[in-house]
């Protein structure tokens, strides 16, 4: 896993947390949009391991 992974996981979960938390202390859009683009950070995350696994599974045939 590299750096970019890690760095999307945690932007994903940070962003996230803390859409949720101003959705709950009153600014609800403002929240709703962090939420989003967290959620669009962990796409990205899981993308990115979706390639790394199938990278692994084509170099281990050689």
């Amino acid at each position: 896993m590299n750096g970019a992974t890690i760095a999307y996981t945690i932007a994903g979960l940070g962003g996230f947390g803390a859409g949720a938390y101003l959705s709950a202390t009153g600014e609800r859009t403002t929240g709703i949009i962090l939420m989003a683009a967290g959620l669009a950070f962990q796409m990205l995350a899981l993308r990115q391991l979706k390639m790394a696994k199938k990278k692994d599974l084509t170099d281990a045939g050689r």
